[in-house]
């Protein structure tokens, strides 16, 4: 296939809804309806009885508090002593409490359990927080357990890990250059700096271009009609290649100054449609602005 003729890119520049591991019951696959019963507080290091028929939950945690739709998942991790229960994991909207799903996570034993949560299983969550709670009739928790943990879901991360400058006029979108207005956003940052992929998806493209773009990387976003592109990287930094499925923070390349470029930073672009191929490249800055919040 014949690769477009870039224009001179830059010449101006100064982040059934778990999957659980084998020690747990397999899930459904679909949402119920939310359980009503929680989780009753006892004392710490009070196991229930044969015959209250109780179980409890003695501890309950997560890996990481922050997770980015098709990135690396968390883990949820949770411990139960007594008997043997049929359990759900409640997903609640922090703010209303309100159930947006529950999970049939099956008959689980007195024991350690983890559990992998992606936000994605059962259809795909919107950004927000959210609070994922454990459920079974009669599951009573020891003093000092908290009922639920936290987790802040994020559809798209910024895409460098680092210190960076938003550059001035002549960094934005549309600003005038020599025969083409300029494509996307300049973000000046030192050389060596990590640049990440702000989605999961498909890499479509990772080619070099003399006389404008430098070292470039084309990803197809997951489940999203939007291209992301990535000039001047460093030589030899490099680290995907074209086809490969990349997830959500993995790492690209480095911040370089390759091809036109007068000093080291990232051209980012995003395309709404293929990139050069019937899509259109709309202004990434009110995009990597809101995805700096998140930094």
């Amino acid at each position: 296939m014949r690769l477009p003729v870039l224009p001179f890119a830059c010449a101006a520049a100064v982040v059934a809804m778990v999957a659980p591991t084998t020690a747990v019951a397999g899930p459904s696959g679909g949402a119920t309806a939310p359980a009503t019963s929680g989780a009753g507080d006892v004392e710490r290091g009070t196991a229930p009885t044969a015959a209250s028929g109780g179980t409890l939950l003695t501890e309950l945690r997560l890996s990481r508090p922050k997770l980015f739709l098709y990135g690396r998942a968390t883990k949820l991790a949770f411990s139960i002593a007594g008997r043997a229960l049929d359990m759900r994991l409640r997903v609640l909207r922090a703010d209303t409490r309100a159930a947006v799903a529950t999970l049939d996570l099956g008959e689980q034993a007195a024991g350690s359990h983890e559990l992998r949560f992606t936000g994605r299983e059962s259809g795909v969550l919107p950004s927000g927080r959210y609070l994922l709670q454990p459920t079974g009739r009669a599951l009573r928790r020891s003093r000092g357990v908290a009922a639920s943990v936290e987790l802040e879901l994020l559809d798209h991360r910024f895409p460098l890990i680092g210190a960076f400058d938003w550059g001035g006029e002549g960094a934005r979108f549309g600003a005038p250059r020599e025969g083409h207005t300029h494509q996307g956003q300049d973000l000046a940052a030192a050389e060596g700096t990590p640049v990440v992929a702000p989605r999961g998806g498909v890499i479509e493209t990772v080619q070099y271009q003399a006389s404008g773009a430098g070292h470039y990387v084309v990803l197809d976003g997951a489940e999203e009609d939007r291209d992301y592109v990535f000039m001047h990287l460093r030589d030899g930094s490099i680290r995907v290649r074209a086809g490969q499925r990349v997830r959500t923070g993995q790492r690209i390349g480095d911040v370089g100054t390759t091809g036109s470029s007068s000093g080291p930073h990232l051209h980012f672009e995003i395309w709404v449609g293929g990139w050069y191929a019937g899509g259109e490249p709309i202004d990434p800055l009110p995009s990597l602005q809101e995805w700096a919040t998140a930094l």
